[in-house]
């Protein structure tokens, strides 16, 4: 059976380009190194625009 973790981002608006992310990176170094492999992301909550401005990065490992 397959286990998911589930790490919430809130992206950076500066209100002057669109929101930045910079981050995601090393969180999902970190999770391959705990043998996590990434899946994919879910937007969690818009914009007014339709714009993601928070997401769930989602990583999946073999369970146990």
């Amino acid at each position: 059976m397959k286990k998911y973790k589930f790490e919430h981002i809130v992206l950076k608006n500066n209100y002057v380009t669109n929101a930045c992310l910079s981050e995601h990176r090393q969180i999902i170094l970190d999770y391959a190194a705990k043998g996590y492999k990434y899946a994919g992301f879910i937007p969690t909550k818009q914009g007014p625009s339709g714009k993601a401005v928070e997401i769930d990065l989602i990583f999946e490992a073999d369970g146990e």
